[in-house]
């Protein structure tokens, strides 16, 4: 990576975000240099409580990628997977902690290994309702309650995805 990229970003996305929050900043500092204070003082207090959770979660992300028994995991969620299996699969992408760029194309190697397109999908669902890796950050902003709560709601939702999605691939297999 460039040192232009190290400063504002290697892709367009990260480059609109830096760029913008700078843009933004500058106006404050023109408009209301109190604003600009508190708003910088509060974005540096939320990063400093947050740093040993972030680096710990990149940690853990690359612990559980390297255990993850993939081959085994793409046998098992092919074709002849049950629902069981499908409903699982949404499980175990839900406890991936870490961002697309990491979660995805574990997900994909399972489908190029002969995951079926159900297991798949509940997978991509699981992992963006259940998504272990922002209960550390949940924790932060929400009481333990909340994000009990939400963990509920999206385990529940992730059954109901995968059971229907199992049922559609039954019955594609059938037709």
């Amino acid at each position: 990576m460039s040192r232009l990229g190290t400063l504002i970003g290697d892709s367009w996305s990260q480059r609109v975000v830096v760029l913008g929050t700078l843009a933004l900043y500058a106006g404050l500092l023109v408009t209301d240099p109190g604003v600009a204070r508190a708003s910088f003082e509060g974005g540096l207090s939320t990063v400093v409580h947050l740093a040993t959770t972030i680096v710990a979660a990149f940690f853990l992300s690359s612990a559980i990628g390297q255990l993850l028994p993939e081959d085994r995991l793409g046998e098992m969620l092919g074709a002849s997977a049950s629902v069981h299996e499908v409903v699982g699969a949404g499980f175990v992408a839900g406890l991936v902690p870490g961002g697309p760029y990491a979660v995805y194309p574990i997900i994909d190697r399972m489908r190029e290994r002969g995951a079926d397109t159900p297991a798949v999908l509940t997978m991509l669902t699981g992992y963006s309702l259940i998504s272990v890796g922002r209960v550390p950050y949940g924790l932060v902003f929400f009481s333990p309650h909340i994000v009990g709560i939400r963990l509920l709601i999206a385990g529940t939702a992730t059954v109901v995805v995968g059971v229907g999605l199992f049922a559609l691939g039954a019955a594609r297999r059938e037709s």
